[in-house]
């Protein structure tokens, strides 16, 4: 059996209850540290919480177009089908979703588990009507002897077996070519040890990490067990958390020692939260900014890291999903037509707007580039020729902007 990438044999003598199964569960995900991290309670780090709010927060956001890909007198257009069917159904992908909690879910999942699987539910007259998400926890996946991929998914009903064209599955890197590997499991050890200094923090600064106060007997005192555990019951009670700074009174022979304390900056705790903070971020490419590490920020370079992330981060998953929703949502006919599904970045990868436009300017009055490669480079149709779509621009005599002319003439 194949549960999140970890292959389990089950015994033929006995069927391995839930209780056995999380036990070797915990085996897999646990950690040098001791913590078990899976792709299910990774979040309880802040920097992984982060990393995937950023991905699928952002690409919840952009708009998915069907568009055909056509060419018109040598250029490349693309023809946006708002009536397609495949744009109604990741406008609305079932009953129960709307489209931006379709999307945070698939790239969450996506981000964490490293893989995503949908049925697909089909009309009477033939198109898909609806996506079903199902947890990757669910979703077990085979390869056949001929290649194809069988998916035995488990749902309240029981498990049922689903062929390679029934589902929608988007997966990115896997070592065995089928099971998508998660992020979570490769960086578990990193994740690990953000958990544990988190968790350290929250028992210090509870008064709960380590004993501050050390009490010892007077000279010739001596108290029953009895006695020793009654009086560190009610201490831990008195002066536990809330009541630590509360007056105290020692019972007679008793005294307090020198104190325990230990100096966080002395400890490298902060400075540990801040590398691992750092180390969890570069495993998926994030920007220190977008897990809340401002400590080197400026305005020009958390820009430029802003944009980095769309290039390195947002892309790929993008394209993933892109590439996968082609091949699984559009039929054969769609794809001969140039039938193609893409989200509409905008300028987001081709930094901010207003320098984006200085440079087309510059080209632009400097003739190197026409209106129409001004509206290709935006990603819109281009303008007729009578217009002036493919003028370019020249130079006048004194240096001055001169008339628009258009593009040399062919040699006869």
């Amino acid at each position: 059996m194949n549960l999140l990438g970890w292959e389990f044999t089950l015994s033929r003598k006995q069927d391995a209850s839930i209780d056995q199964i999380i036990r070797r569960l915990e085996a897999a995900y646990e950690t040098y540290s001791g913590i078990v991290v899976t792709p299910e309670n990774c979040e309880e780090s802040p920097t992984v919480q982060a990393i995937v709010n950023a991905i699928s927060m952002k690409i919840s956001t952009l708009p998915v177009h069907i568009l055909r890909k056509q060419t018109r007198e040598g250029r490349e257009i693309k023809e946006q089908l708002p009536s397609h069917p495949v744009a109604r159904l990741l406008n609305k992908p079932n009953d129960y979703l709307t489209a931006p909690n379709y999307w945070l879910d698939a790239v969450s999942w996506i981000v964490r588990y490293g893989t995503y699987t949908a049925i697909k539910a089909r009309g009477v007259t033939g198109p898909i009507r609806r996506l079903f998400p199902v947890h990757p926890r669910d979703v077990q996946i085979e390869q056949e002897e001929d290649g194809t991929l069988t998916f035995r998914i488990t749902r309240e009903g029981g498990q049922r077996e689903y062929e390679q064209d029934e589902v929608h599955h988007v997966r990115g890197r896997a070592s065995d070519g089928i099971h998508g590997d998660s992020p979570v499991v490769k960086a578990r050890e990193a994740i690990a040890l953000e958990i544990a200094a988190q968790r350290f923090g929250a028992s210090f600064f509870g008064n709960g990490a380590m004993p501050s106060v050390v009490f010892k007997y007077l000279e010739g005192f001596k108290a029953s067990a009895e006695l020793e555990k009654a009086f560190l019951d009610d201490f831990k009670a008195a002066y536990n958390k809330r009541g630590r700074f509360k007056a105290m009174l020692l019972p007679r022979g008793i005294e307090i020692d020198d104190s325990i304390s230990v100096e966080n900056d002395k400890a490298q705790f902060l400075e540990t939260r801040k590398l691992q903070r750092t180390v969890i971020a570069a495993a998926w490419g994030v920007p220190p900014h977008l897990v809340g590490d401002l400590e080197k920020g400026t305005f020009n370079n958390v820009e430029q890291q802003s944009i980095d992330f769309q290039q390195a981060v947002v892309l790929p998953y993008v394209r993933l999903f892109e590439a996968s929703m082609e091949r699984d949502l559009l039929t054969d006919e769609d794809r001969r037509d140039g039938v193609v599904v893409r989200f509409n970045l905008d300028g987001n990868l081709r930094g901010d707007f207003k320098t984006r436009q200085e440079g087309l300017r510059i080209q632009r009055e400097a003739g190197v580039i026409s209106p129409n490669d001004w509206r290709e480079n935006e990603g819109m149709n281009p303008i007729d020729e009578d217009d002036g779509g493919d003028a370019y621009w020249q130079q006048g005599p004194s240096g001055q902007q001169g008339q628009a002319k258009p593009p040399p003439a062919e040699e006869v």
